[in-house]
């Protein structure tokens, strides 16, 4: 009878690569990016944006501008981004019903000379030729959304691993039959003028949380394509820089809504491949119970479920075979605090983020 338990568990877990087997990466095609009006919103940023700003100056194709929308900083980001070339725009008080985001996204398009607004968010880096690549998308008058690649540096931040992955497979863009899109990705935009400004720009988005599913939205009812890829090789991020209470608010403010805008197909797919997991968790715990059989029928498909999720975590970020082997660590992580916001979300705790409260 225990028998069936793991051997279920990991098939119901390929499930997972119906939302993942197909992943589109921007191509070696370069192009001149002097119509690109690079827009970047900076709240308290110093640390990260000395690091995007060197990466955009050192291109080989330079952008019309860069433009770094000063959030109200009380840190140095405005001084050290005019320091390294960028135009700087002190942020105007946020008016009621904005989120942070939405408003210093409006203020840089408002601002933008450009043909083309990329949206970059600050902890981004762009590597050898990725702006000549980001460029060359140019060529087709759509919106264009990257996934950045995610550098681990540090332990904790392998926590990520699952909140990574789920975040490309709810896209449902990289399936095996890939549905219409209905995202983009918030890191890195890159939108035409005149389609941004039919959507409705961020105005039209002002009070999400996750103001790409809902922008997104708008393209569509406009009838505007929009194309989604993964940045491995173009452009890359370094999230959490700051420690593990950094990840931890940052996930918990948006992966529930981000859930709920996730394609049922998606749900169902990431659902599956979550639920075999736990399942093989619930294995471990009862080997003590069971044969020798069913111990090697566990511990073969953990290891099998373990490849499995590794083939997935390493198309978001350079995460550890060590981390996809020894998944039940940041599985527990991301069930933890899944439950933790879905508790909060019932008691209406609001979160907050760079101190501000997220309605």
């Amino acid at each position: 009878m225990f028998l069936a338990l793991p051997v279920i568990a990991l098939l119901i877990s390929f499930a997972i690569l119906f939302s993942l087997c197909r992943p589109r990466y921007l191509t070696s095609k370069t192009a001149n990016a002097g119509k690109i009006s690079i827009i970047v919103p900076a709240r308290d940023e110093e640390h990260n944006i000395s690091k995007l700003l060197t990466s955009i100056r050192s291109q080989s194709s330079q952008p019309l501008e860069i433009l770094v929308i000063d959030d109200q900083s009380i840190d140095q980001t405005a001084a050290v981004a005019r320091d390294l070339g960028a135009t700087v725009i002190p942020g105007k008080e946020m008016p009621a019903g904005w989120n942070g985001k939405t408003w210093a996204c409006q203020q840089g398009a408002d601002a933008a000379i450009g043909e083309w607004y990329l949206y970059l968010d600050a902890d981004i880096t762009l590597l050898e030729n990725g702006l000549a690549k980001l460029a060359a998308l140019t060529s087709v008058k759509a919106t264009h959304s990257i996934c950045p690649f995610h550098k681990i540096q540090r332990p904790y931040e392998q926590l990520s691993a699952f909140f990574n992955t789920i975040t490309l497979a709810g896209v449902d863009t990289f399936a095996a039959t890939p549905s219409s899109q209905g995202t983009l990705f918030g890191q890195v935009l890159l939108i035409h003028r005149d389609h941004y400004q039919k959507a409705g720009g961020h105005k039209a988005v002002k009070d999400e949380i996750l103001e790409n599913f809902q922008f997104a939205q708008r393209l569509k009812a406009q009838n505007f394509d929009i194309n989604l890829y993964l940045g491995k090789g173009t452009v890359e991020m370094r999230m959490f820089p700051e420690g593990l209470a950094q990840l931890t608010s940052s996930w918990k403010k948006g992966f529930l809504a981000g859930a709920a805008q996730s394609p049922k197909r998606a749900l169902l797919n990431t659902s599956l491949w979550l639920t075999g997991g736990m399942m093989l968790m619930v294995a471990f715990t009862l080997i003590p119970f069971g044969n020798a059989t069913f111990l090697s029928a566990t511990l073969l498909c953990s290891f099998c479920y373990g490849f499995l999720s590794f083939f997935c975590f390493r198309l978001a970020g350079n995460f550890s075979l060590c981390t996809a082997l020894l998944f039940p660590i940041p599985l527990l992580f991301y069930q933890i605090l899944f439950f933790k916001a879905l508790l909060d979300q019932k008691k209406g705790v609001k979160a907050t983020w760079k101190g501000r409260t997220i309605d």
